[in-house]
């Protein structure tokens, strides 16, 4: 029998949580349930909080760190690691993690949850609309003057630093990358070989938060994301009012707006605020379909693929990620944001047509999403870098 792979797992924690953090811990969690041993080599902003010297240096650090080089270098010994798994590795860990590891003759596979090679704030969105001028310049001059990172001219000019450097010397076209859908593989072209055989595409899964849907409520449709104008809640708000009024809409969530849609609420739009998710499924499990009206690119939409684990069919704009997984499940439909019309048409479609999304929609959870599925994908892909031994 094959003996598992083991794997170092790296990831620097945001402050602030969010998708990615959660696609670390699952995968490491499914890795050890399937008989790998696990180690992991994690970071966290909130060091920064705590040292004030870190904060000076990160200028530096982000670009190359000598901490990480060295303590990657000496686990790989230590712990006679097979792979080296990369998550995220901005701002602490840096791209050193990647020499260390080549240094070690051991292979490094970086999975791509945003643009963040291609684009100093990681979303290709600016100033309300989605933006690739670095991509298509080959530089980052464009992110400079609009300061895309957090605002900040300097903050900016360092994730500049850290790509450009790190792109001379020639460092990522020589490890092997996860995308996570067709469509960000398609986008980084210009940095590496897309074709090569060391490019793998392998979705995030999910668990099912609730039973298969064996109904839906006539003309219920579902919002759950963040309240931000990137999320498409202002233009979700605006198209809605070109429906009857028998099509209700649930909104959950938080943020910048949540003020402008308490404003907007009317009889037949209900907000809900911040709220559990066992609550959101439930309405879910019995809900027309999902609405997601995104305007940027999105990584890997979690909830589109939550929804689908329980037949839930999804209404979505066609742009980027979350426009390729409608393409690719057959499990809901899309509209172009800037076409009222293709809107009103979707919304009929998923009506008209909600019995075949919602079974598309488990199938494609089935045969792409699940944990097992899955981690076929992953062990296969370990295997291959291993070279196949």
């Amino acid at each position: 029998m094959r003996k598992k792979k083991k794997i170092l797992m790296v990831h620097n924690f945001y402050q602030i949580g969010g998708g990615e953090h959660t696609v670390f811990k699952n995968e490491v969690e499914l890795l050890r349930d399937n008989g790998h041993e696990v180690i992991e080599y994690t970071r966290s902003n909130d060091e920064l909080k705590s040292d004030k010297w870190k904060l000076l240096f990160l200028p530096f650090t982000t670009v190359w760190s000598l901490r990480t080089y060295i303590e990657i270098r000496k686990l790989i010994k230590n712990e006679q690691i097979d792979v080296v798994h990369c998550h995220n590795t901005f701002p602490l860990i840096s791209p050193s993690v990647y020499y260390a590891a080549r240094s070690m003759k051991v292979p490094v596979v970086q999975t791509i949850h945003n643009f963040r090679l291609l684009c100093p704030n990681g979303s290709f969105y600016c100033k309300g609309k989605v933006c690739e001028k670095c991509r298509e310049n080959g530089n980052f001059k464009e992110a400079i003057k609009n300061k895309c990172y957090r605002n900040s001219t300097l903050g900016t000019i360092i994730v500049a630093a850290m790509l450009t450097v790190n792109r001379k010397l020639g460092i990522y076209k020589k490890i092997s990358y996860i995308f996570l859908t067709e469509f960000n593989k398609s986008k980084f072209d210009k940095l590496i070989d897309i074709n090569s055989n060391q490019v793998f595409v392998k979705p995030n899964f999910v668990s099912r938060k609730g039973e298969p849907s064996k109904g839906a409520h006539k003309r219920v449709f579902i919002f759950a994301s963040r309240l931000e104008e990137n999320k498409g809640i202002k233009l979700l708000l605006e198209l809605w009012k070109l429906l009857p009024k028998d099509y209700y809409l649930h909104i959950y969530g938080d943020g910048t707006l949540k003020n402008f849609v308490e404003e907007n609420v009317k009889e037949n739009i209900s907000f809900y605020g911040f709220t559990p998710q066992k609550t959101i499924f439930e309405d879910l499990s019995t809900a027309t379909a999902l609405v997601f009206p995104s305007i940027w690119y999105e990584g890997f939409p979690m909830i589109l693929a939550e929804a689908m684990a329980i037949g839930c069919p999804v209404v979505s704009t066609n742009i980027g990620n979350a426009g390729d997984i409608l393409v690719n499940s057959k499990g809901g439909t899309t509209f172009e944001p800037d076409k009222p019309d293709t809107f009103i048409n979707a919304i009929e479609d998923v009506l008209q047509n909600n019995e075949i999304y919602q079974k598309n929609a488990l199938a494609y959870y089935s045969e792409t999403l699940s944990k097992d599925k899955n981690y076929v994908l992953q062990n296969d892909i370990y295997e291959h870098l291993f070279g196949g031994g």
